[in-house]
C-alpha cells in the first residue's frame, strides 16, 4: 500500500510540473514538430546520390551497433557520468569566472 501511495505522488508531481510549466512543453513540442517537417521536406528533396548517402550512413550506424556484442552497461553507465560530469564542471568553471571578470569590468565604469 505503501509503494502504491509513493506512485500516486509521482504521478501528481510530474503532472503538477508538466501543468506549470506547459509553455515551455508546448515550446519543445512545436520546436520537436518543425523539425520533424524539416527533415521530412530535407529527405523528399534529396537527390539520389545524397539519399543513398544518407541510406549508407544509417546502415553503416546500425551495423556498427548490431557488431557489439559484448555492451556492458555499467561502464557504458560510468563512463558517460564520468563525461558529463567533466562538461558540467567545466561549464560550471567557465561561468563562474566569467561572471567574475564582467563583474571586474563593470565595477570600473560604474
Amino acid at each position: 500500500m505503501k509503494n502504491y501511495r509513493k506512485k500516486f505522488k509521482i504521478k501528481d508531481i510530474i503532472f503538477e510540473h508538466i501543468i506549470e510549466n506547459k509553455k515551455g512543453y508546448l515550446i519543445i513540442l512545436v520546436l520537436f514538430l518543425i523539425g520533424i517537417f524539416l527533415g521530412v521536406l530535407f529527405i523528399n528533396n534529396s537527390s539520389e546520390e545524397q539519399l543513398e548517402n544518407i541510406n549508407n550512413y544509417i546502415k553503416s550506424f546500425v551495423d556498427k551497433f548490431n557488431s557489439i556484442q559484448d555492451l556492458n552497461s555499467g561502464i557504458l553507465l560510468k563512463d558517460s557520468i564520468i563525461q558529463i560530469g567533466i562538461f558540467a564542471i567545466s561549464i560550471w568553471f567557465l561561468g563562474t569566472t566569467l561572471i567574475r571578470y564582467s563583474n571586474c569590468i563593470w565595477s570600473y565604469y560604474i
